[in-house]
């Protein structure tokens, strides 16, 4: 009998080391295959999409120049709202003083639409309310002119609310990233993600003081904590934090991964959006660029990182200086500042009096008008991976001048609280659009009335119907005769149409010229009549109306519904003698990096009518203001400055003013949204607004443009035909240039002369 052999099991220890090889294989395998998911994954959102840029909206940039009609008041109010500071005297950038004939300034440096500017220290002296002379300081050399960095107005963007101003590396002080590497992170240079070193001095920190004290994160692990994980405080989301910011510090240089993290880290709040990056922080904080930053500049946005809420210097202004002061001492004990630097850094105030606000005010008709132009253009579909620096207009001084007009007038000129109002400024010159308000509570976000109302325009078409008769019939002139009497207009299958004056009467035989400054009805209807209604149409469409229009006879007394923004523009090719250029809110559009992409060009005016024509119907504008239904412009501004035109709808529905001088287009428009009576003519109601307005800017008088076919000619003052100069009761108007007979007597006839009178 064979005796069997018995096998020996392995032992309990040894099957579980086996078990624990396996597993630790199988372990090794797993995290070899994440580790490439996340190197393939990582590398691909890292390279092209690491976070969303805004858009962020500026306002037009105040320009000096020789001769400019700017006052010194305008020039500091400027200056504040960009946060410069007043001082006796100017030693760096953000920085102004007032002198006996002017302003002394050091523009900071800025990333204009047209490309960077380097800071600048600039003298401006000013001869009443214009400019004189701009001179570069310390040589006094005489510059053509000077740009202010435009004003930060807000952003737009896909719905994160993050803004961030995006800024490359070599923009950033030595002195910020030094101080960030010595409190963030000291070996960033040196390590591979981790710092093995860190991690085990903020583990013996926290286990001498039994809780958690200090972290072990470097900054790339801190730049993916922020980018790509939760702020959960779990060992899986610590480990995953560790395994990317490897794959990151090797697939991408440092300098990348420090700019990166210098654009993504969290700053604070601003009216609801959190400021991200260096670039907006050292706006908000300190109202300058991040090149400007000073030493205490630096202590207090590197000691902020660490917890922006709790070291907000807005909230917690000690708590903020109490940080600042121990990141300005490390400065000092490391030598990355002197001892000079130091103390007057600890003096400083921690921010700024009146900084710590990127925006004062929201302002968002305006926003909503630049948020719609910008979504026509043809953008970059990915343009949030660079941002976009949008450049408007917007003249802060124009847009303040609107709001407070329209709130301040409204209560005065009707109690009806349901009362609605929208102004519209323009630069005529530009065709830009400089200020925009569409409701009587400026800050009302909603129903845009400037934009979106639309509203019959009454008498302001009366421009257009004269501007074409001065164009198409060859013996209309201002000295013309119309006939204010009763009129019955009949067309087959429609009933009859007796229009009526405002003031329900009929004055006979008067002067074209006179019956446009007093916004005659019934001369107007008998005018476009003739030059035909489907010439109306046309004139509207050429002058930018792309909304319907009713082919009506009643068009000649505008039955036609338009926004303000619309009856803005049709007055800005008025301003410009019959040139139309759209009118438009954005200037320029550039990436965070300075790449445009969209620059308006000036070569783009269409002429609707003659320049000879848009001069004389400017000349009969101008007599609106003189002496028809906007006298009280005249008054309290003078004579010969303004132009305009009042209007007003049937049942006192709709209160229309607009006036303009050499520069601004201003319109109101005062009604209610149910369409219900106001009881308000234009002269009565929107006049108000618009001298509301004109009380607070500069105003350019108008300078009208003789054309080489124009000259002044004598009318007779009842029949409305040409006379001789000399004659005593010739009416003086502008009209084209025609050769007299020589025996053409005062009377408007020709007169027989005796032999005696022919001889001499």
């Amino acid at each position: 009998m064979t005796k069997t052999k018995k096998v020996k099991k392995p032992s309990v220890l040894r099957r579980l080391l086996v078990l624990g090889l396996k597993l630790a294989l199988i372990g090794v395998v797993l995290l070899i295959g994440y580790v490439i998911y996340l190197d393939a994954s990582l590398t691909e959102r890292f390279s092209s999409n690491r976070y969303q840029a805004p858009a962020l909206i500026y306002g037009r940039s105040l320009t000096l120049e020789p001769a400019a009609p700017i006052s010194r008041e305008t020039v500091v109010a400027e200056l504040d709202r960009l946060n410069y500071q007043r001082v006796t005297k100017v030693a760096d950038t953000g920085q102004y003083s007032v002198t006996e004939y002017g302003i002394d300034f050091y523009r900071r440096p800025f990333d204009f639409a047209q490309g960077p500017q380097m800071a600048q220290r600039v003298q401006v002296n000013f001869a009443g309310d214009r400019v004189q002379a701009v001179m570069s300081l310390p040589n006094g050399r005489r510059l053509n002119r000077v740009e202010l960095e435009p004003p930060y107005l807000g952003r737009l963007s896909g719905g994160n609310k993050e803004d961030r101003l995006l800024v490359g590396l070599e923009r950033v002080p030595s002195l910020l990233i030094e101080t960030l590497l010595l409190i963030e992170d000291r070996d960033f240079y040196h390590h591979s993600g981790i710092s093995l070193t860190s991690i085990g001095r903020a583990a013996l920190a926290n286990l001498a003081a039994m809780r958690t004290v200090q972290g072990g994160s470097t900054l790339t692990q801190q730049l993916v904590k922020n980018l790509y994980l939760t702020r959960d405080r779990t060992l899986w989301r610590k480990a995953n934090e560790a395994l990317m910011a490897i794959v990151l510090d090797y697939r991408f240089s440092k300098n990348e991964i420090l700019e990166t993290y210098l654009n993504e880290v969290y700053f604070g709040q601003d009216r609801g959006s959190a400021i991200h990056g260096i670039g907006l922080a050292s706006r908000l904080y300190f109202g300058k660029q991040v090149e400007e930053l000073d030493p205490a500049d630096v202590a207090l946005l590197v000691g902020v990182i660490k917890g922006p809420s709790y070291y907000d210097p807005r909230r917690y202004p000690e708590r903020a200086q109490e940080r600042r002061d121990l990141i300005l001492q490390l400065m000092f004990a490391e030598n990355l500042i002197s001892q000079s630097q130091y103390v007057a850094s600890v003096n400083q105030p921690v921010i700024p009096h009146g900084s710590g606000r990127l925006v004062s005010e929201n302002i968002p008709h305006y926003m909503e008008l630049v948020q719609f132009e910008l979504g026509r253009m043809r953008l970059p579909e990915n343009w949030q991976q660079d941002g976009l620096r949008v450049f408007t207009y917007l003249d802060p001084l124009a847009q303040e001048a609107a709001e407070q007009a329209l709130t301040r007038e409204l209560p005065k000129v009707s109690e009806d609280s349901e009362l609605q109002g929208a102004v519209v400024i323009a630069n005529h010159e530009q065709a830009g659009i400089t200020a925009v308000v569409g409701d009587r509570n400026p800050r009302r976000v909603g129903f845009n009335r400037a934009v979106a109302a639309m509203r019959p325009v009454g008498s302001l078409i009366k421009p257009l119907i004269y501007a074409e008769a001065f164009s198409s019939l060859s013996d209309f002139e201002l000295g013309s005769l119309l006939f204010d009497e009763p009129l019955l207009y009949e067309q087959q299958g429609q009933p009859s149409w007796s229009p009526q004056n405002f003031d329900k009467k009929h004055v006979g035989a008067m002067l074209a010229y006179d019956a446009l400054a007093q916004s005659r009805n019934v001369p107007a209807v008998r005018l476009g009549l003739s030059i035909g209604i489907d010439r109306i149409v046309d004139l509207l469409q050429a002058s930018g109306v792309d909304t319907p229009i009713p082919n009506v006879p009643s068009l000649t007394l505008g039955a036609v519904p338009l926004s303000p923004l619309a009856v803005t523009e049709i007055y800005s090719m008025l301003a410009q003698q019959g040139a139309h250029r759209p009118l438009q809110s954005i200037r320029a559009v550039t990436n965070h990096q300075g790449l445009t992409l969209f620059e308006r060009q000036q070569t783009d005016a269409k002429q609707v009518f003659s320049a000879t024509a848009g001069y004389l119907v400017n000349y009969g504008l101008r007599g609106v203001i003189n002496e028809g239904t906007g006298s009280k412009l005249a008054d309290a501004f003078g004579v010969n400055k303004l132009a305009g035109k009042s209007g007003t709808t049937n049942d006192y529905r709709d209160s229309w003013f607009v006036a303009y001088d050499n520069k601004h287009v201003i319109a109101a428009w005062l009604g209610r949204d149910d369409n219900q009576p106001v009881q308000l003519t234009g002269s009565s109601g929107a006049l108000r607004v618009v001298q509301g307005v004109l009380s607070q800017l500069l105003i350019t008088p108008l300078e009208l443009q003789t054309p080489t076919d124009v000259q002044a000619a004598a009318f007779h003052p009842t029949l409305g035909v040409r006379i001789p100069v000399e004659c005593n009761h010739a009416r003086l108007l502008p009209a084209r240039k025609k050769q007299l007979p020589e025996d053409l007597g005062c009377s408007g006839e020709i007169e027989e002369k005796s032999w005696w009178q022919r001889l001499f």
